[in-house]
């Protein structure tokens, strides 16, 4: 349950196959505290599962997520990442969100070579 006040979370784990849940696992049990419907909680993890697929490789994977009333923002970054069609994965992740790829005031989605940022309302996911 979100109690009104702005928060953070981060966690960072290695840029491999074998670490990849703990992203998504972390993001979900996030959604679930903030009180976001199933539905929601379900399209968050497999977009934060889809952007730790993109940011593979070498390093670290960092997921930091910050929140406050109505409001969620996730930012998945690999220093050593490159991600090429930056397009195309913003595409996809609208598509797992059920949203059109560019922020349309509830949900935003930004993708950078080496960084992905994810926006979403809370309040209407609710």
């Amino acid at each position: 349950m979100n109690d009104g006040t702005a928060d953070e979370l981060k966690v960072s784990f290695p840029a491999n196959e074998t670490f990849t849940r703990i992203g998504r696992v972390t993001i979900a049990g996030l959604a679930l505290r903030l009180g976001l419907d199933i539905a929601m909680v379900e399209r968050l993890r497999l977009a934060v599962d889809t952007a730790v697929e993109a940011l593979l490789g070498s390093g670290r994977i960092d997921v930091s997520a910050d929140w406050d009333p109505g409001r969620l923002r996730i930012t998945l970054a690999n220093d050593s990442a490159s991600i090429a069609d930056q397009g195309a994965l913003a595409d996809q992740l609208a598509a797992v969100l059920g949203v059109e790829p560019t922020s349309d005031g509830k949900t935003s989605i930004q993708v950078e070579s080496q960084r992905i940022l994810l926006g979403v309302a809370t309040d209407e996911a609710r």
